[in-house]
């Protein structure tokens, strides 16, 4: 099977720091302090320690307190998705549409919000699977143990990936990926083979 390109949802496709994660976080404190019985600055806590040992607040919370993880990413990301919410630049759908190689979406958000994301975008066409944090067992990125089921999974060894989070393509330079970084950052570490400031810049980039 030929090389993928492996895409990153959030942050990557679209600007989710401006008005979605915004409401995600508020709903995933709201969650945790209603089901755990505790305060909003423990959960804010809580939700840090796990994000940094696990990569993602629902490992540490299905691992430590048995919580239903289809039901806390149900709740937490029942968002009301609009022109105002989702931010992204105008000429997405052109760049992705001019990449003529398989694509895939690997994230950490429920498919769910995943389809409705692309779809309102108008980019859900152009990508041949979603590997979302459901296809990797709730196991989120850098975690190792995603990369392998989304390798075995989509059944390829090779690919491209882009995405927002450096930890992410650390591990994805361990599993054999070629690293794109979307930053506005000045540094490049080892790890990361190409870096770029926005999407547009997919189109005059070549890849060997």
């Amino acid at each position: 099977m030929g090389r993928y390109w492996i895409f990153d949802l959030d942050n990557t496709l679209h600007f989710a720091d401006h008005k979605i994660f915004p409401q995600i976080n508020y709903k995933m404190d709201s969650y945790i302090q209603t089901k755990l019985g505790i305060n909003k600055q423990n959960s804010a806590i809580l939700r840090q320690f796990y994000w940094d040992s696990y990569g993602a607040t629902l490992v540490g919370l299905v691992k430590h307190h048995k919580i239903d993880a289809q039901d806390f990413l149900k709740t937490t990301h029942n968002i009301i998705l609009s022109e105002e919410n989702i931010i992204f630049p105008k000429n997405t759908r052109h760049i992705i549409k001019k990449i003529r190689a398989k694509k895939l979406i690997f994230t950490n958000a429920p498919k769910i919000y995943t389809k409705k994301i692309l779809k309102h975008m108008k980019i859900y066409n152009f990508f041949n699977r979603i590997h979302s944090i459901e296809e990797s067992n709730f196991h989120g990125k850098p975690n190792q143990k995603s990369f392998h089921k989304l390798f075995k999974t989509n059944k390829f060894t090779r690919g491209i990936m882009i995405d927002d989070v450096k930890e992410n393509l650390m591990m994805a330079k361990k599993m054999g990926l070629i690293t794109i970084w979307l930053t506005k950052e000045k540094y490049k570490p080892n790890f990361i083979n190409y870096k770029i400031s926005n999407l547009n810049q997919l189109r005059q980039m070549r890849i060997s």
